[in-house]
């Protein structure tokens, strides 16, 4: 009886681990909250110069985007595709507020984006 509780003891606690290191260490580093918008062709382009001294095209944006909710957030990024996101596109867009960047963006149909950031999208 006491081997099998010290097994469940153990299992217990190798399954708990990998929980624990995306909670405490995965989820607050690399995961982040979805905001919506839609990028029409307001972009500012930078000339930079790669590592090697060659230019290349930047394209920022500076874009209000709503969480699922409808509330407003100022986002900063850039199309990191090396030409302008295509204009009048809805984006979803992954930022991670303890890192005070975006993460990732995606282009969603309009469908895909909630009512309540459509609606703040739209007003």
């Amino acid at each position: 009886m006491n081997k099998k509780i010290w097994s469940f003891l153990v299992v217990g606690i190798i399954l708990l681990i990998p929980i624990l290191g995306y909670e405490l260490w995965y989820a607050p580093n690399y995961a982040g909250d979805d905001y919506y918008t839609f990028i029409g062709d307001s972009y500012q382009e930078v000339i930079e110069k790669d590592d090697s001294g060659n230019d290349f095209h930047a394209y920022y944006y500076n874009q209000k985007s709503f969480d699922k909710d409808g509330n407003e957030k100022l986002l900063k990024f850039n199309s990191a595709i090396g030409r302008p996101i295509k204009p009048d596109n809805f984006i979803k867009i992954t930022y991670n507020e303890k890192r005070g960047r975006v993460l990732s963006w995606e282009k969603v149909q309009k469908n895909e984006v909630p009512t309540k950031s459509l609606d703040a999208i739209n007003k």
